[in-house]
């Protein structure tokens, strides 16, 4: 654009130099405009080309591998447990767009149960969420204790207290002072054994081993999803989907994955 200003400053600048009568003034700045146009949309155009190109381009190297951990003893898996085909999602419960993502997450969970494992690992952005931490705990937590089905069952529990009372003044709802000890217990896990569990430090390692995953595996903000499929000892990236988009974008991600 700075190309197309300069040229229309060198044209306007020697005309200024010239004498014309009115309707010769208005014929000569008519033809400038429309150089201007002319010159502007071929420009645009050409720009519109190389960025479409380049959106194409960045598309096809989503098929890269998997740089964060593989599935191990240590991740809850819910869904078809060998499925070829895996969710995985960095998520932070203190974060809005996790809060706004989980409806669409949950109803891919239900969805696709028969066909994809789905994993949630923790990612709390402790710079500008300060219960984030103490929250993935809570759901490590619930796993140490209960395994994969209350792992699930508190995490769904914490994200639908939240989406009902997120709005544009309150993005990121807060629990009670009780809070995670009352899902503990709506839940059917020993409120007792829980509150342990979260002031030992096994839990906050637990926390930091999956944070410290998240950004080997390149996530710099959440909720960030991978929908992978395996390939020998690794996963193939089909789709890495940062923040709350619609589920139709999963949608179309998981039944490509699901087709290779």
């Amino acid at each position: 654009m700075q190309k197309i200003h300069h040229l229309i400053k060198i044209i306007q600048n020697y005309f200024k130099n010239l004498s014309f009568t009115t309707p010769v003034s208005i014929i000569l700045g008519a033809v400038i405009i429309a150089i201007s146009i002319l010159i502007s949309g071929t420009i645009i155009k050409d720009t519109v080309a190389n960025n479409t190109s380049t959106d194409v381009k960045n598309d096809k190297k989503q098929d890269s591998i998997f740089t964060g951990k593989s599935i191990d003893d240590t991740d809850y898996v819910e869904g078809k447990v060998n499925s070829k085909v895996l969710v995985l999602e960095y998520s932070d419960p203190e974060c809005p767009y996790c809060i706004l993502a989980y409806p669409t997450i949950k109803r891919l969970r239900e969805e696709y149960a028969g066909k994809v494992a789905f994993v949630y690992r923790h990612f709390p952005l402790t710079q500008i969420h300060a219960h984030a931490f103490a929250e993935s705990q809570a759901i490590a937590c619930a796993g140490v204790i209960g395994g994969t089905q209350k792992y699930y069952s508190y995490m769904d529990t914490l994200f639908e207290y939240k989406v009902p009372r997120q709005s544009q003044t309150n993005s990121s709802p807060q629990l009670p002072t009780t809070g995670k000890e009352d899902f503990a217990k709506s839940v059917g896990i020993d409120v007792a054994q829980f509150s342990s569990c979260l002031s030992n430090s096994k839990s906050a390692d637990m926390v930091n081993a999956s944070t410290n995953d998240g950004v080997q595996a390149g996530v710099d903000g959440t909720p960030t999803t991978f929908v992978l499929v395996k390939n020998g000892n690794k996963y193939d990236i089909v789709a890495n989907i940062s923040g709350a988009q619609q589920y139709s974008y999963f949608k179309t991600a998981v039944d490509e994955a699901l087709s290779k």
